[in-house]
C-alpha cells in the first residue's frame, strides 16, 4: 500500500492520517523499500493551530506523505465529532518502535538538539538496540547547511530523524526533500532530549490518563505560551458542533 490508499481526516482543515502505531511503522517500512524521499509529520494540536496561521507550514503538512496523530487532543476531537478515534502515535514512541520493528539493517541519522544531546541519544539507542545502525549524528546548531546536507548524503541513511522543533524541522525537511538521499525524514521534536536523559518524560500512568501535556507544562513552565494552543483548539472543536474533524477520504 502507498499513501493513496490511506484514509484522510482533516482537523480544522489540517490533514492527518488516522493510523495506528503498527500502521505507521509498516508504512514507513514500505516507503524505505520503495525508495525516494518521504516526509513523515507527527501532528499535535499546537502544530494544527500553527498551520492555521502559517500558510507555508500548512502546505508542508499538506505535502507530507504520512501525517500521524501525535496528540490526545486530536484523538478526543475525532471521537467528539463521531469518527473512529485514531490511536495516538507519539513521536518519541514512533522513534523507538522504528528501532524495534524495522529490519536490523535499517540505517539512521540523528540531526538536531543542542550540542551533545543527539550523540547521547544515539548512545542510549545503541544501548537499547545493540544491532542498530546509527550512521551519523549532528546537533542542530550548525552554520554550514550545505556541509550538513553533504554529511547526511555521505552517510546514506534510510531514516533521518530531525529534532529541531516544529515547524522548523518539517519545513527544513520539505525544503531539502529533492536533495536528501534519505528515504524517510521525520520531525521528532524533543525526542533526543528525552532519550539522552536531558529531559524526563511523563510516567506511564500520566500518559495513560492523557495528561502528558500537563506534566510537561509543570516541568517546563516556559511552555505555557505554546500550550495556549490547546484551549484554543478545544474551543474551536466545541463551537464546531461536531464538524471540526471530518473525513476527506476513506481507505481504499
Amino acid at each position: 500500500m502507498m499513501t493513496t490508499d490511506l484514509p484522510v481526516y482533516r482537523a480544522l482543515g489540517v490533514k492527518f492520517h488516522p493510523v495506528t502505531m503498527e500502521d505507521a511503522v509498516a508504512r514507513i517500512g514500505q516507503y524505505i523499500a520503495t525508495g525516494g524521499f518521504h516526509l513523515v509529520v507527527t501532528l499535535g494540536t499546537e502544530m494544527i493551530m500553527r498551520a492555521l496561521e502559517d500558510h507555508g507550514f500548512f502546505e508542508t503538512v499538506e505535502r507530507a506523505d504520512l501525517v500521524v496523530p501525535d496528540g490526545i487532543g486530536l484523538v478526543l476531537a475525532s471521537r467528539y465529532c463521531g469518527l473512529e478515534a485514531p490511536e495516538r502515535v507519539a513521536g518519541i514512541d514512533l522513534v523507538t518502535q522504528l528501532f524495534e520493528r524495522l529490519p536490523v539493517e535499517t540505517r539512521y541519522f540523528l540531526l538536531g538538539a543542542a550540542p551533545g544531546i543527539a550523540a547521547a541519544a544515539a548512545e542510549e539507542l545503541r544501548r537499547r538496540y545493540p544491532t542498530a545502525q546509527i550512521v551519523g549524528v549532528q546537533d542542530g546548531f550548525f552554520q554550514d547547511e550545505e556541509a550538513v546536507l553533504a554529511m547526511i548524503d555521505a552517510a546514506d541513511p534510510d531514516v533521518l530523524l530531525v529534532g529541531m522543533g516544529s515547524p522548523r524541522q518539517e519545513i527544513w525537511l520539505e525544503r531539502h526533500r529533492e536533495r536528501l538521499r534519505a528515504r524517510i525524514g521525520i520531525g521528532v521534536g524533543g525526542s533526543f532530549d528525552v532519550l539522552s536523559g536531558q529531559l524526563e518524560r511523563a510516567p506511564r500512568w500520566v500518559i495513560r490518563l492523557h495528561s502528558e501535556w500537563l506534566y510537561r507544562l509543570l516541568r517546563q513552565p516556559s511552555r505555557w505560551l505554546r500550550m495556549m494552543a490547546l484551549p484554543r483548539f478545544v474551543t474551536r472543536v466545541m463551537v464546531s458542533r461536531g464538524r471540526a474533524v471530518v473525513v476527506e477520504k476513506e481507505s481504499t
